[in-house]
């Protein structure tokens, strides 16, 4: 996937420190183009869908709008879905605006059921400096997801560990590791029979719109709840430290192929039965996540606070 005008403006804006690499550099297992970019409105708009990975049933949509001047924020959006062409019926929503925590841009986030597979189109209406814009984009709802979804179990998988390397920087492609984030594996996590929040990304290797910095909204989520909750950062690439000299030697790690993930920064919310009761494709922010795990703390969440699906 190479990169463009638009991504230029959007590393820039967020001061992500990111490699600088060619389309070529590191060979991907995704067959699909990811993310899913609408076309240039006249007026230089473009919606870019971080969530391709849907299917039938609840979904979780999310997207950006660029401009020629970097990411649209808005309160809202109004989403309309056209279904495929032998079902008639559109839908509404409205999309809530999500700040990627501290920077001043972000995504918008719907909950969605797609009742048919097939072709859909959707339409994002929303006001820019008191201009209406409307842009329309299309994806594909399939049967069933490529990645584990919600009520799945969990892929049991023994990821690297603090005790499993001889140097932290064998953990990540990160500049800054927090340990806390490498004490378990996601099998250990989900033995200890507490909810656990999984992260899969690579720090430095941020190749696209809709990538952020999820490691640094874990660390923060991790050092403000207490210690019901296990948080985990897998690094997609088994060989960080090689990566960072030469990178063209990415060899993606077990874990993230095991887990079949369809395209580079995924978030996981595994109960302690070790099903899937929350996943974010893309980057999700601190305030969506935080609102999603306080089900899971003792007290907050309700007498059966583990099970929630």
């Amino acid at each position: 996937m190479c990169y463009n005008k638009m991504f230029s403006i959007f590393l820039f804006c967020i001061g992500i420190t990111t490699l600088t690499i060619s389309c070529n550099d590191i060979a991907t297992p995704f067959t699909n183009e990811y993310p899913i970019k609408s076309l240039l409105t006249q007026e230089g708009y473009q919606i870019v869908l971080a969530t391709t990975d849907l299917a039938v049933g609840e979904n979780r949509f999310s997207f950006i709008v660029l401009s020629e001047t970097g990411f649209l924020n808005e309160d809202y959006s109004t989403v309309t879905f056209y279904p495929p062409t032998k079902h008639s019926q559109e839908s509404k929503k409205t999309a809530q605006f999500m700040y990627w925590d501290d920077l001043n841009r972000g995504s918008f986030v719907a909950n969605v059921n797609f009742p048919y597979p097939g072709k859909w189109t959707f339409q994002v209406d929303l006001q820019d400096n008191e201009r209406d814009i409307s842009i329309q984009a299309n994806f594909t709802v399939n049967e069933k997801t490529i990645a584990p979804n919600e009520g799945d179990k969990a892929p049991i998988t023994k990821n690297k560990t603090l005790d499993s390397v001889v140097n932290i920087q064998q953990l990540s492609t990160g500049n800054v590791i927090d340990p806390e984030l490498y004490r378990h594996s996601i099998k250990d996590a989900i033995e200890s029979g507490k909810a656990t929040v999984v992260t899969f990304s690579s720090p430095a290797f941020c190749r696209d719109e809709t990538c952020g910095p999820q490691v640094k909204v874990l660390q923060k989520l991790s050092s403000s709840m207490n210690s019901s909750i296990n948080f985990i950062h897998v690094e997609i690439y088994d060989n960080p430290v090689q990566l960072q000299n030469d990178s063209k030697a990415g060899l993606f790690s077990e874990s993230f192929k095991k887990w079949n993930l369809p395209s580079f920064q995924w978030t996981f919310i595994v109960n302690c039965l070790g099903e899937i009761s929350h996943r974010y494709q893309g980057f999700v922010s601190y305030e969506e996540l935080d609102g999603a795990i306080r089900f899971f703390i003792p007290g907050e969440g309700g007498k059966n606070h583990c099970l929630v699906i």
